[in-house]
């Protein structure tokens, strides 16, 4: 009799397995997984079965197995939140599934619930009246929004000792170091209202080649920089101002090789090779072709527009408004000078056509017209000289060059 009873317990608690309660519950976490997964396109397995075993754990067979699971899944392909995609093929298991699928966006009425959860859920000062007013975009911002609000609240009772980089903070909000900086990352944090000094982070800015000579910068001076184009005259400087050959007007401070256009992602590192400086003078000298004179307007620009700037402290968030005093880049205009006297040109060997007037104004403004009348006819001409042309010998023979046109 006992043996019988037992029987029908056992009968009785299999039914209930699949009477449609539990199975239920196993397209509940699906839903879950599916409604906080990042991209439109899901794995069967990976992105969707997964994920839910691992939420069920021992209880995974009891709520049916894979029986139940692919029931689930089908009855959401039917309910319109899935679709299989055909052409990736099936599983090879029994019932068969797709072994991908994509979700499909909600239908108007879902959107009730994505609202209400916006105004009930968020806590931070997040601007998300652009998603209530657009509710079908919430749905795949969810959990990075969900990430940040989280941060924003802590950091609001809490504020971090030491700030992380852009890319470390991007990873540790949206499982991708690059969003944050990238395009998409940047347009919903302007959508929401959030800067980066929010979130406490600060770019990493790409390190440059530099060269220290050794002079020390007093905390009430500027640092004098040199930079330069290309690698060979880098090269050659260095070694005449490390042997004592060479001496500039002002002496410099750091010798940094611009590696071409790299120095308009790179010259910020500045700030992380002296903090001490009360300020930075930067003189640029590059080829007298179109695309280097661009180069050094470039930069011309750059570092005037960034001067008012705040530069959040690399590691201080105490720093998060403090602006860090950078004077204009000059060029080095007597260089460029004693560049056009080895009386050497060639032709310019590349289209550089989309290198307008416009672009390479800034350069021009701060030299003299005497320089100006020497460039001009060389570029009209369709002529470059190469920082090369002023060799070392020749910079040894001067034995000090100015930086500042006297």
């Amino acid at each position: 009799m006992t043996y019988v009873k037992s029987m029908v317990i056992m009968c009785y608690n299999t039914n209930k397995l699949f009477s449609g309660d539990i199975p239920m519950k196993m397209q509940d976490y699906i839903r879950e997984v599916i409604d906080s997964f990042p991209r439109k396109m899901l794995y069967w397995d990976t992105d969707i079965r997964d994920p839910v075993a691992k939420r069920l754990g021992s209880r995974w067979e009891a709520a049916g197995g894979y029986g139940a699971f692919a029931a689930a899944i089908n009855d959401l392909v039917e309910k319109k939140v899935l679709s299989p995609v055909k052409r990736s093929g099936l599983n090879g298991l029994s019932p068969p599934l797709a072994l991908r699928y994509r979700k499909l966006p909600l239908n108007e009425d879902d959107y009730s619930a994505a609202k209400e959860e916006i105004l009930s859920t968020y806590c931070s000062r997040m601007d998300l009246s652009s998603f209530l007013n657009s509710p079908k975009d919430y749905d795949r911002h969810r959990d990075i929004l969900m990430a940040i609000d989280h941060f924003l609240i802590e950091v609001e009772n809490t504020p971090p000792a030491v700030w992380d980089t852009v890319n470390e903070r991007s990873f540790a909000l949206t499982g991708h170091e690059k969003f944050l900086l990238s395009n998409k990352g940047s347009k919903l944090l302007k959508r929401i209202k959030i800067t980066l000094q929010d979130l406490c982070c600060v770019p990493a800015p790409e390190p440059f080649f530099f060269w220290a000579t050794g002079l020390s910068a007093l905390p009430e001076e500027k640092a004098c920089c040199l930079v330069v184009e290309n690698k060979d005259t880098f090269h050659s400087l260095k070694y005449l101002l490390g042997a004592g050959k060479l001496k500039t007007t002002p002496e410099i401070h750091l010798l940094i090789y611009g590696e071409g256009k790299k120095i308009l992602n790179s010259w910020s590192f500045i700030y992380e090779c002296l903090p001490e400086a009360a300020g930075y003078q930067f003189f640029y000298f590059g080829d007298l072709d179109p695309e280097g004179v661009g180069i050094c307007a470039d930069l011309i620009s750059a570092v005037k527009g960034e001067a008012d700037a705040a530069m959040p402290g690399r590691f201080s968030a105490a720093a998060d408004n403090s602006s860090i005093p950078v004077v204009e880049v000059l060029p080095a205009e007597p260089l460029y000078n004693l560049l056009l006297a080895t009386g050497r040109s060639r032709p310019i060997d590349k289209d550089q056509s989309r290198v307008t007037q416009q672009r390479m104004q800034p350069f021009f403004d701060l030299c003299s017209q005497s320089l100006i009348d020497r460039v001009a006819p060389l570029l009209q001409d369709d002529r470059a000289v190469p920082q090369e042309a002023l060799t070392a010998s020749m910079l040894a023979a001067k034995g000090r060059v100015e930086l500042c046109p006297s």
